[in-house]
């Protein structure tokens, strides 16, 4: 048993070094999963191909689920429309988490969620935290129903783009 829990190690930590290479490399895939074109990937990104493959397109959840840690259901509580900063801030409070004021190197374990968008008009979430690589942060997001895609940074969109700067972190 010890052996096969080595083995199992080992590849874990191989996946990881082939995610990170391909990220700090600028490789537009670690793995094969992207089907969004490079094109639509890179206009919302401030540096180009600056992202890397985590997990397929899948409509069954979105941002904000996998920034909280569910892969199975769309969260979306505003309904059709976008909520304001102060929308969020009350929503994530009653799951846990405050605003946070500074990234922090030392926060190793918990992620941490930022939002994206404008302070009246939040489009996007991710999160950072466990993704951290020395002190190097990267991004996790699930972009819409498309792949869920690592990037280096934490504010990585572009400000005019479809999902915008990053506006607010939060701590669980």
């Amino acid at each position: 048993m010890e052996m096969f829990n080595g083995l199992k190690l080992k590849k874990g930590l191989l996946t990881v070094i082939i995610a990170t290479t391909a990220i700090v490399g600028g490789a537009t895939t670690a793995f094969a999963g992207i089907t969004t074109p490079s094109s639509i990937l890179n206009a919302e990104l401030k540096t180009a191909n600056n992202y890397a493959w985590l997990a397929d397109a899948d409509p069954s959840y979105n941002c904000l689920a996998y920034a909280l840690g569910n892969t199975s259901s769309w969260i979306w509580p505003w309904g059709s429309s976008n909520p304001t900063s102060s929308q969020v801030d009350t929503y994530l409070s009653g799951k846990g988490y405050s605003i946070s004021r500074a990234f922090s190197s030392t926060t190793k374990g918990d992620y941490e969620i930022v939002s994206y968008g404008t302070s009246s008009n939040i489009t996007h979430f991710s999160k950072v935290g466990a993704a951290r690589v020395g002190s190097t942060e990267y991004s996790n997001a699930k972009w819409g129903q498309a792949e869920r895609l690592q990037h280096l940074g934490w504010d990585p969109y572009t400000v005019n783009g479809t999902y915008g700067a990053a506006v607010r972190k939060y701590a669980p």
